[in-house]
């Protein structure tokens, strides 16, 4: 994306999704994961480490509860599929790509006071959204590495950046289809506020696993032309939603997923 107060026509900001092999530290973006299938967490249940104490004459008095349907517009549903099943650049996996632990945590590095403070505002913002997975700033050893940079230094930070991107990220995933590391970068120099702000709405949000552009809502973050929306719009906010409702895993392709929601 460019300056418009150079002359120059913004382009939008692609992304790019590599998948690399869990037991190998592979980075290159054409590596291509293993057709596993989603790999389910393995979950202790309390009631069930309670119950096995007890003598068997005496019943469990917890029944169990069915998870909960997420509801979702037809039109979200079809946005979901077009932005969370498929990336911009690399390898198209056609199935979910997605973060799996509670806390998904970035580190930032350089950003002015206001570019920090609208990184704090979508960090709450989508937030707000989740049920299973959130994002987190830290100072330590972080999933997500965010860099505030000029744009001439983007190459020596990710070396898989496609250049003429004024804000790029770049994620790796697993043969199961588990997001493990990532890297953003945007443009510190040289673009307004606003387009920066919207650059870190829309890469960050990227990077946790709906990577492609769309070319039907401007009011989108997704959307693959020129447009600087700062906020999340109705529908982006449904596509979020669903990805960390506890409802899609990784590797889901549309068949699974369609059938673990209520469309409305």
């Amino acid at each position: 994306m460019g300056s418009a107060a150079r002359g120059r026509i913004p382009r939008t900001v692609p992304a790019l999704l590599a998948a690399s092999l869990v037991l190998v530290a592979c980075r290159a973006p054409d590596a291509t994961p293993a057709t596993a299938g989603p790999s389910a967490p393995a979950v202790v249940s309390a009631t069930a480490a309670t119950a096995s104490a007890v003598p068997s004459a005496v019943p469990s008095a917890t029944p169990s509860v069915a998870p909960v349907r997420p509801s979702i517009s037809k039109a979200g549903l079809a946005y979901f599929f077009t932005v969370a099943l498929r990336s911009q650049y690399g390898t198209d996996a056609d199935v979910a790509t997605m973060w799996v632990q509670p806390e998904v945590t970035v580190r930032v590095h350089g950003g002015t006071k206001r570019s920090r403070s609208c990184l704090n505002k979508v960090v709450a913002d989508f937030n707000a959204l989740t049920a299973t997975t959130d994002l987190t700033l830290t100072g330590g050893t972080p999933d997500i590495e965010f860099y505030f940079a000029p744009v001439t230094k983007f190459r020596s930070i990710e070396p898989h950046y496609v250049p003429g991107n004024d804000g790029f990220f770049y994620v790796h995933w697993s043969s199961g289809f588990e997001m493990t590391s990532g890297t953003v970068m945007i443009r510190s120099t040289g673009i307004g506020e606003r387009a920066r702000c919207h650059l870190i709405r829309a890469e960050l949000t990227r990077a946790m696993g709906m990577a492609n552009n769309s070319g039907k809502y401007p009011d989108s973050i997704f959307y693959g032309r020129y447009s600087t929306p700062t906020r999340y719009s109705s529908l982006d906010k449904e596509v979020i939603r669903l990805l960390y409702s506890g409802a899609v895993h990784p590797g889901d392709d549309k068949k699974s997923i369609t059938r673990a929601v209520t469309v409305r």
